[in-house]
């Protein structure tokens, strides 16, 4: 009899709406690693209050393997606006990027930005809706943004756009826990002048050494691969023990396509009232992230032809369970077969022991 109770339970529809998965139901750390500069730049856009020269936004581009950041305040976050920073700003300045990755913001999704990326042979990419750990290294830099604006002003004073450049300086010539060197060294190949080289000299420079520009450029490149090479070893061991202490305790089981599965609705969830997942959908494809199968899933509604398929992340979707004796033709079409009937009755005495 429990077991009967406890199968009618776990096939109840507003139940499974409103769980909350224990512990939480998460997948493996992915991601992909850089291995030169510039090869893949995430950028992203973030809300600050409005100041006396109009600015309310700042772009924020960071390269993935050197990790040297770029901010460039901005009055709006339009789609124009931000193509056109992003190209006379960044591109002009450092290069054409061979990887964009940003979130599915109007903005980066608009087509004068893929029109953009499309002349300069720029591949596009970005995360699945409603995951911002796809964007961890920019979302965390965010987080650093904001407590040393908030410091700055708090010390000195003044307006937000005042200090951004200064902090993406200090930020840029700041030895990186993940590589071991400074980004503006793995850009430049030599370490920025900052003011306490000039306030406190550790060395002198020789002017008197002359060498030539073969020289320099032959030292240029030995002293850069070096730096490369540790770099790529260290942020490899920085992946991996970050992948270490995600992932324990996590148990990963990948679906397989045809599967049936609730989607987390993060809108609606906010709502005290309101379901915490939608469904079911059914998965069409195991997608390939980053050399990784599992962490990501192509799902149609098999009830509405009419809504497109979406993209999701392992961590989006929950097992949808079916009524194991009969098939589903319509989740909100379903009845109870007369052999379930006593249930019913079972349920009305021990009530509040169920529920």
């Amino acid at each position: 009899m429990y077991r009967d109770i406890k199968e009618w339970c776990e096939q109840c529809k507003a139940r499974q709406t409103r769980r909350s998965p224990v512990p939480a139901h998460r997948a493996l750390m992915g991601g992909s690693q850089s291995v030169r500069p510039f090869e893949r730049v995430a950028m992203d856009i973030l809300e600050l209050p409005a100041t006396s020269k109009a600015n309310r936004y700042v772009l924020v581009v960071e390269d993935y393997f050197t990790k040297l950041v770029n901010l460039y305040p901005l009055p709006n976050q339009s789609a124009q606006t931000v193509a056109h920073c992003l190209f006379e700003d960044y591109v002009l300045l450092h290069g054409i990027p061979e990887i964009l990755h940003s979130d599915q913001g109007r903005q980066f999704e608009a087509e004068v930005v893929q029109t953009l990326c499309h002349f300069l042979n720029i591949k596009k990419t970005c995360p699945t809706p409603y995951h911002p750990q796809s964007d961890g290294m920019v979302e965390r830099f965010n987080r650093i943004l904001i407590d040393q604006l908030a410091k700055t002003l708090l010390t000195y004073g003044g307006e937000w756009d005042d200090y951004v450049k200064h902090v993406a300086f200090a930020y840029n010539t700041t030895t990186h826990s993940s590589t071991r060197f400074t980004p503006f060294f793995l850009t430049h190949g030599r370490e920025a002048r900052v003011p306490t080289d000039v306030l406190l000299p550790t060395h002198a420079l020789d002017s008197r050494m002359s060498v030539s520009h073969a020289e320099f450029v032959s030292s240029l490149l030995t002293k850069l691969n070096s730096a490369f090479s540790g770099a790529r070893m260290h942020s490899e061991a920085a992946h991996d023990r970050q992948k270490l202490y995600h992932d324990v305790g996590l148990r990963h089981r990948p679906y397989d396509v045809g599967a049936m599965v609730w989607l987390h609705n993060p809108m609606e969830s906010r709502m005290k009232l309101a379901p915490h997942w939608k469904g079911p959908y059914k998965i069409v494809q195991v997608m390939d992230l980053c050399g990784e199968l599992g962490l990501t899933y192509r799902i149609v509604n098999p009830f509405d032809a009419g809504e497109r398929a979406q993209v999701v992340h392992y961590n989006r979707v929950w097992p949808y369970t079916l009524p194991s004796f009969f098939p589903v033709t319509n989740p909100d079409a379903k009845k109870l077969p007369y052999k379930k009937i006593n249930i019913y009755i079972y349920i009305y005495i021990w009530g509040n022991v169920v529920f």
